[in-house]
């Protein structure tokens, strides 16, 4: 049996409201559809009609991140669990060792329309321009 679940679109972040079809037995999301929404007024983009799959992926539906990790020997190391002074270090010693050896334009750096909102990306493209020295940002509103 499957039950309609209205929500949000969990993509670019405009509020388009989407009606999910959802297997109640197996708790998986099997299909979506546009529901009228004042942002969308009944129509979905592709993301939105086809996006969704990710929901029900277990390759992707891992863990979540609870503190800044690091491999410590290289690439092909394990990740090892750190402080957060020492994973800001080690990024900001990473930052520059490549900014002086190859400039600042062999660094990019990209916003998120998912979740932390427009002062975020503010912050973002302030860092790459006023401390990174570069021009390279770049945000993911088309996700």
């Amino acid at each position: 049996m499957t039950k309609q679940v209205e929500s949000i679109c969990p993509y670019c972040g405009a509020g388009c409201h989407i009606m999910f079809s959802v297997d109640e037995a197996a708790n998986k999301i099997v299909d979506a559809v546009p529901a009228k929404g004042r942002t969308n007024d009944g129509t979905l983009c592709l993301k939105g009609h086809y996006g969704w799959d990710f929901l029900n992926d277990p390759q992707i539906l891992t863990k979540r991140l609870r503190h800044p990790m690091i491999r410590k020997g290289g690439k092909e190391s394990p990740l090892e669990e750190v402080g957060w002074d020492e994973a800001i270090h080690f990024v900001a010693g990473r930052l520059t060792e490549i900014k002086n050896t190859y400039g600042p334009d062999a660094i990019m750096g990209t916003a998120s329309a998912r979740g932390p909102g427009n002062e975020a990306a503010y912050v973002m493209q302030k860092f790459m321009r006023a401390c990174v020295g570069t021009n390279n940002i770049d945000h993911c509103a088309r996700i």
